[in-house]
């Protein structure tokens, strides 16, 4: 774990080391040494065996020969082959150079060969407390002391916007967009292979180094993941952050054996796992340019109503459908402010917002107007729409909106000049004077929407986060009796799950309702359990082989009396045969049939993600549950009925179970306490692997388990 001493000395350092700088242009070193020699106000110690003096500096063989300087090195950026780096980090060692930014590729990247180097490598920074970025990074920035510690080609402007990137290639480019965008950053970094320093160790640093208001991430993979969730949820409670994740499509997933299992990737967890963070997830990096620019210009919006000023109808009805598919909403005008707008703005103009201020409008009729909704407490932002006209003034129209925009600092404005050559001018007024400007309205409207996400998933983590005490737990003994049977399956080479009779015992104990249903070892015994029971009855096969019944024909719902069961048994009994001629059948359950008509069938599972743990789904259930998709997910620990809930209103199916259509209205509290009892369940017996509730029948207070499968 890097220390955030050793963080401060990569990002603020006296003094800098270049292990490979060079006069070869075509080198990372020269970049690296030409870079920290533009801006950079520190001293710097080239390390070069060949030469006495690298870009007209004095220059040093090795990090060794620098123990005759009376003078600390802070930190040394290494950009030499990856074979020879080990010995460096041995001599960073012995100068007691504790920071290292190692550029260097061909360490695990390439395989074992480059594992072994970076092995070495990892045993001298265990052993000696060392710092590490990289390697096969792009190297480090800190714009407000003017530090290019990088091979990057330009720098950024000093800001308070984080970035933190896997990608050195997406750097480069968002580095190359931010300078023409006028978008400032506190720190600029590439991690590379994480060897030490990774995501959770610099959002810590960032969180505390007194300049960065928000950060973006850009995220291949997570080596420790609760440590990652903690130091980015501290971050998130006060300040915003948004994360692309790449591989959303990744293909080779191992099959799953539940419905569960199939339907959370190992995308839909990162997902789950970025919200548990309390980060607001980008999909596309022309949402990462949308978002950069209010994050380094301006304060947040309070709120998602918004004022929508134009000069042309048209861009403003697009804009309010945008506004409103995104779940924005149109500021409503107080009475003041409309009468306020009918003595600066002609006759006809829209008398609502949109505030359409007419095609003749010119600069001083935008500021006007401008000035007015800066002023109307309904409104948390305004959208500035121009275009073109023979009488537009693009350029004094900025000039307006820039001095608003320092007169009221606290009422975001974001804009769009609609055009190209004739606006051109005007929109580089507007970022050089951090006004976020955008070529649409709907770019617009994806920045502004996408703080309103932040603010939104952070309202709800607060609440999920208060524990309560809104189960019972079981008692030990029921426990203790649950976890023999869970070690007779280990210990049995036959199967790897508990059948339906064990697994809904353990759900009956845990206070999820079940169907009744006995198992059957014959046709007699079935004809009895019926009638104890009660028709109509379902029967459905009982088989370590057979983990979907209903794909081997195995299941016969609504039997009404004893000829149709004893068909149904045999039909069973030769459907599975043919299915599986090598399935063991231990017996056909018999099972209460429930009368199905207006209620909704549900799914509650949970799959084991390698990396993240368990995971709790949510959503549609039934056989065709992999082709609907209407789910949410979670991770665990789910604290309380509130998390639940949100859990449930994130599907589609939520509203059929609110009612929708004369639906019978669903019991959502008495829900969400089912989903913490099966979080529980998941807490008890961290050995399950896939558990499927599905599907879960319910009507109004009536909640029932019709099958369940668990999987270790």
């Amino acid at each position: 774990m890097s220390s955030l001493k050793g963080l401060h000395k990569i990002f603020n350092p006296d003094s800098i080391a270049v292990v490979g700088a060079s006069e070869r242009q075509e080198s990372v070193g020269y970049a690296v040494l030409n870079n920290l020699l533009t801006r950079y106000k520190g001293n710097i110690f080239p390390i070069n065996a060949k030469r006495k003096s690298v870009l007209g500096i004095e220059s040093y063989p090795s990090l060794g020969s620098l123990e005759r300087l009376s003078e600390k090195i802070d930190l040394a950026v290494i950009a030499t082959p990856a074979v020879t780096v080990p010995a460096i980090v041995k001599e960073a060692v012995e100068q007691k150079i504790k920071s290292l930014v190692i550029i260097s590729s061909g360490f695990a990247e390439i395989g074992e060969k480059g594992l072994a180097l970076q092995d070495e490598i990892a045993r001298y920074q265990k052993e000696h407390d060392l710092t590490i970025i990289g390697p096969n990074c792009l190297g480090v920035m800190n714009p407000w002391i003017g530090m290019n510690a990088s091979f990057a080609g330009k720098m950024p402007y000093k800001g308070k916007v984080g970035f933190i990137s896997q990608s050195g290639a997406l750097c480069t480019s968002v580095l190359d967009w931010s300078v023409q965008n006028n978008i400032g950053f506190s720190n600029f970094v590439s991690i590379g292979s994480m060897m030490d320093a990774e995501f959770s160790d610099l959002i810590e640093y960032f969180d505390q180094d007194g300049k960065t208001e928000s950060i973006i991430l850009y995220i291949e993979s997570i080596k420790q993941p609760e440590k990652f969730i903690e130091a980015a949820r501290r971050f998130t409670r006060q300040k915003p952050m948004f994360a692309i994740k790449s591989g959303r499509f990744a293909e080779g997933s191992k099959a799953a054996a539940s419905h569960t299992g199939a339907l959370a990737g190992a995308d839909h967890v990162y997902q789950a796992a970025l919200e548990r963070a309390g980060i607001v997830r980008l999909q596309k990096i022309s949402e990462l340019i949308d978002i950069a620019q209010p994050l380094s210009m301006q304060k947040p919006p309070a709120g998602r109503r918004l004022c929508i000023i134009t000069n042309a109808g048209g861009p403003g009805v697009l804009a309010t459908d945008a506004l409103v598919e995104k779940q924005g909403k149109l500021a409503e005008l107080s009475q003041a402010t409309v009468e306020k707008l009918n003595q600066v703005l002609p006759p006809f103009w829209s008398h609502n917002n949109p505030i359409d201020v007419l095609g003749d409008a010119q600069a001083d009729r935008y500021e006007k107007a401008i000035t007015i909704c800066l002023q109307e407490p309904n409104c948390d932002a305004l959208l500035v729409i121009f275009t073109p006209q023979a009488m537009s003034e693009p350029v004094r129209t900025a000039r307006a909106i820039a001095r608003l925009r320092e007169s009221y600092p606290e009422k975001p404005i974001y804009t769009t000049f609609m055009g190209s050559e004739y606006v051109e001018e005007a929109v580089k007024h507007l970022l050089r004077n951090n006004v976020p400007s955008y070529p649409t309205p709907e770019e617009a409207l994806d920045a502004f929407m996408l703080m309103h996400r932040y603010f939104k998933l952070n309202d709800a983590l607060k609440i999920s986060e208060q524990s309560s005490q809104e189960i019972t737990k079981v008692s030990s003994a029921v426990k203790e009796k649950h976890k023999a049977v869970f070690l007779a399956v280990k210990e049995n080479p036959e199967r790897n799950f508990l059948n339906e009779i064990e697994t809904k015992k353990l759900l009956e104990d845990y206070g999820i309702p079940v169907t009744k249903e006995k198992l059957a070892k014959n046709q007699e015994e079935a004809l009895e359990f019926a009638k104890e029971i009660g028709f109509p009855v379902v029967l459905k096969v009982q088989s370590p082989q057979i983990l979907h019944k209903s794909d081997s024909g195995g299941v016969r719902i609504n039997l009404k009396d004893r000829e149709e069961l004893k068909k149904a048994f045999e039909e069973i009994i030769v459907n599975v045969k043919s299915y599986d001629p090598k399935a063991q059948i231990e017996g056909i359950v018999v099972q209460e049939m429930l009368n199905l008509s207006d209620g909704s069938e549900i799914l509650i599972g949970s799959s084991k993600d390698e990396l993240w743990g368990h995971t709790i789904v949510f959503g549609a259930g039934g056989t065709e549950v992999e082709l609907t998709k209407d789910t949410a997910i979670t991770l665990m620990p789910l604290k309380n009925t509130l998390a639940a809930k949100k859990l449930i209103e994130e599907t589609k199916i939520s509203k059929i179970l609110m009612g929708y259509r004369g639906k019978v209205k669903t019991d959502l509290d008495l829900l969400a306490k089912v989903i913490l009892r099966f979080a529980q369940i998941l807490e008890d017996f961290p050995e399950i692997k896939e558990f499927d509730i599905n599907p879960l029948f319910v009507k109004g207070q009536q909640l029932r388990t019709l099958d369940a499968r668990i999987i270790i």
